[in-house]
């Protein structure tokens, strides 16, 4: 039966930034817009803006329901009340050359986390949690990055996904999670992909599978989590290949296909046979939501979508 693709909510801004889900339910997500930090919620509302002024172009994260929003600036990390107000700052080295940007999220308890430029001792860059009162570092862990861009991923499980890209070098993964120790103290566990070469797109809602698409040519890979084993491929068809991003939507797969001789891309639903389903001419980058659908993102303009068989 064909697919075809129906626009549930739509919003219109003057510009946006990278749109990165608060949760792994994507009730709300996190959309720089000018000189305001916004949350939206599934449907596309309001549910808070912050005055920030120009921000960089790291990933950054709200928490609208404590008026909360968590910016990822070039040189700090800090935390804004609900009138745009500074709670606290945490300076750090600047992001510069190959390190170019951090990303912040609040973890599935509330707490704040952040990656930063790390110092000058360092090679690569440390995660942080911070106490949400104070700012005060009570967690740190290293991981190897040099990101260009690195986005949070939401586990329902409490993981976090870091998906870090280093422009054509290489992209990498690590998955963290912060716990208490038997003395109470907090703690960060990471687990590293191990790869250089998988873009990590989704997550699916019960946190067992993830999709991941290759850096160059390749198959888009279905993969269990934790073990990353590969559950199902879908190589392209001749002559086109995966763009970099892809979403769980019910029984479907949606994706971005390109075409090599032309630069045509084709929003496209995979199915649970392997059956490729064409949604037509691309309307934006598609980005993970709830219930089965998915955001189609342009620089002005979001969308919330589903697939409907006709």
């Amino acid at each position: 039966m064909p697919l075809t693709t129906q626009v549930i909510a739509e919003v219109t801004l003057d510009s946006i930034g990278m749109i990165v889900a608060n949760d792994s339910a994507r009730s709300s997500f996190t959309v720089p817009s000018g000189d305001r930090l916004l949350a939206l919620d599934a449907d596309l509302n309001v549910l808070a803006e912050w005055p920030t002024g120009p921000l960089n172009r790291g990933s950054h994260a709200t928490s609208p329901d404590r008026g909360l929003a968590l910016i990822s600036g070039s040189d700090e990390v800090r935390l804004l009340d609900r009138v745009g107000q500074v709670l606290w700052r945490h300076a750090h080295e600047p992001w510069s050359g190959d390190f170019e940007s951090g990303c912040t999220w609040f973890d599935q308890a509330g707490e704040p986390h952040a990656v930063v430029f790390p110092p000058d001792y360092y090679d690569g860059c440390l995660v942080r949690r911070f106490d949400l009162e104070s700012g005060q570092v009570v967690a740190e862990a290293p991981i190897e990055a040099a990101p260009a861009g690195i986005d949070p991923v939401h586990h329902p499980d409490g993981w976090v996904g870091l998906s870090e890209g280093e422009g054509q070098d290489a992209v990498k993964a690590w998955w963290v999670r912060s716990r208490r120790d038997n003395s109470g103290a907090a703690e960060l566990d990471v687990l590293d992909a191990g790869w250089d070469d998988w873009v990590l797109a989704d997550v699916d809602p019960t946190g067992m599978r993830i999709i991941t698409l290759p850096h160059d040519a390749g198959p888009l890979l279905v993969r269990s989590f934790p073990s990353l084993e590969v559950i199902r491929s879908f190589d392209p068809p001749e002559g086109h290949g995966w763009d970099f991003t892809a979403c769980f939507a019910n029984d479907l797969i949606i994706t971005m296909m390109l075409c090599y001789d032309s630069d045509d891309e084709r929003l496209t639903a995979i199915d649970g046979t392997g059956i490729l389903h064409d949604l037509g001419k691309s309307g934006g980058t598609p980005l993970p939501a709830a219930d089965g659908t998915w955001l189609s993102a342009t620089r002005t303009r979001i969308r919330r979508c589903r697939a409907i068989r006709t």
